[in-house]
Order: structure tokens, then sequence, then C-alpha cells
């Protein structure tokens, strides 16, 4: 019972670490040309993990949590983006659940996006960025 609130802790703070770390990373994207289009295109967030998200040419998305493998749809309408829910793997690693927990949560509560050919900004329904990441392709 100890562990299993130790470990539930230590997910809840490195969720709240990745959080404050997207938003601390924000990329700033004044002055740079807009990507408009995101299919065909790869992302990563600069948190030494192995998260990753790729956008293909036909409305699927497939990546890493850094545990566990997702796959889903995206919609995308100009600067509007919608992520679908997400299919993941079932493998537990207790050390990077909580990480993965808000990289998983920032894109299914995508609702936009603004992007240059290196960064992307996920945004949410608030229009607050969620996410930040380099392209990696």
């Amino acid at each position: 019972m100890y562990i299993r609130i130790l470990s539930l802790a230590a997910m809840t703070i490195g969720a709240m670490v990745v959080s404050k770390v997207a938003k601390a990373q924000i990329a700033d994207l004044k002055g740079q040309e807009p990507l408009t289009v995101l299919a065909g295109s790869e992302w990563s967030p600069e948190n030494g993990m192995d998260q990753f998200v790729q956008f293909m040419s036909d409305g699927d998305l497939a990546g890493s949590g850094g545990c566990n493998n997702f796959f889903g749809t995206y919609e995308q309408d100009g600067n509007e983006l919608k992520i679908g829910s997400l299919i993941m793997t079932k493998k537990m690693c207790p050390s990077v659940m909580g990480a993965e927990k808000a990289f998983i949560s920032a894109l299914e509560t995508a609702r936009g996006f603004e992007a240059s050919f290196k960064e992307i900004n996920i945004l949410d329904e608030h229009g607050e960025v969620a996410l930040s990441m380099r392209r990696r392709d």
C-alpha cells in the first residue's frame, strides 16, 4: 500500500513538472514562416524522453508517450487541430507514467496549433499552450 501511494505521488509530481516544463519552453514563433500543414511531420518535446507524435498525410497519427505507443486520428482545418481519443499499448513504466499521461492529455485536448517549420505549440481549448515541441523529421 505504501509503495502504491509513493508511486502515485511520483507520477503526479512528474506530470506537474512536465506540464510546467512544456509551458516554460514555449516556442517563440514571431517572425518565423508559419507552417500551415501538419501532414508528414514528426514532433518531439525537448524533455529528454522518447516522446513523439507523427502526423501522417491520411489523417492518422502515431507516436510514443515515452513508454507506450499510441495511434489515432487528427483533423486539421487551418490552425484548428482536433485529435481524437488515442489507442495505446498497455506497458507499465513507473518512472515515466506521469510524464506520459501529461503528454497524451495535451495531445487529446488539442484544439489548435501555431507552428513554424522547426517548432510547434499545441493549444488547448482556451488557446493556451499545452505543449511545445521541435521538429524531429
